[in-house]
């Protein structure tokens, strides 16, 4: 299935039941763009499965990696999916038959939480930086935990309000086994971003602490395929 550049991701969905992420370290603009367009051709040249609502894929801005997002709106269908080698949710064949790039395994995560930038009064914005990161953690309550605590910290120390100028929402997934969270935030820009990782966010990393962080850029949008609307 095929859409125009225009269309943009939602990550707030309520149809979404399960998310699949994956990130890809490719080594450099080259195979970046490489890997970018070869994920998307592979989505394109499938036959859309039932349930699944949107295939969303960022490319980091330090030209470094590749993260794809993908949404179902049933665990069945994703297991599925999983479970078969030519579906859209596997490579076709190892590191996307791309030298020097590995496939890691995707990972499954639910939205747990979603906080939305005060400073934004009408229609949000067109999103044009998403920073992500994964934080190790030990189970479903610790991640709750951490989440809750991390924003209980902000809001003592910043206010309730969050008007972060360019803030337009912070994006809390914990995985089904409950051992990471994933952070995808989306702001107007990477300049607005960049600012407010650096003065608010890493202090209060510092007081919260991070554990294990894994993943961590800051990604733009490259191009998000949707789903037939659901049949009546």
């Amino acid at each position: 299935m095929s859409n125009p550049p225009a269309v943009q991701p939602v990550i707030n969905r309520p149809d979404v039941t399960t998310v699949l992420v994956a990130e890809v370290i490719t080594g450099g603009p080259e195979r970046q763009r490489a890997l970018a367009e070869a994920i998307v051709a592979h989505w394109q040249a499938i036959q859309w499965p039932s349930r699944l609502i949107s295939l969303n894929c960022f490319v980091s801005t330090d030209g470094e990696s590749v993260l794809t997002y993908a949404q179902w709106s049933s665990d069945e269908a994703l297991s599925a999916s999983l479970r078969d080698e030519g579906s859209v949710s596997r490579p076709p064949a190892p590191g996307w038959g791309i030298p020097g790039v590995r496939s890691p395994e995707p990972q499954r995560y639910r939205l747990y939480r979603v906080v939305r930038g005060g400073a934004i009064t009408g229609p949000a914005p067109v999103a044009r930086c998403f920073p992500a990161a994964i934080f190790k953690m030990e189970n479903h309550e610790a991640a709750r935990g951490w989440v809750d605590g991390l924003l209980a910290s902000e809001e003592a120390t910043e206010g309730e309000e969050r008007d972060y100028p360019g803030a337009i929402a912070a994006n809390f997934h914990i995985s089904v086994d409950g051992t990471s969270v994933f952070l995808l935030s989306e702001w107007a820009s990477e300049e607005e971003a960049v600012s407010h990782i650096a003065e608010v966010i890493e202090p209060i990393l510092e007081q919260v602490g991070s554990g294990d962080t894994g993943a961590g850029a800051r990604y733009q949008h490259h191009t998000s395929l949707v789903g037939p609307p659901a049949s009546s």
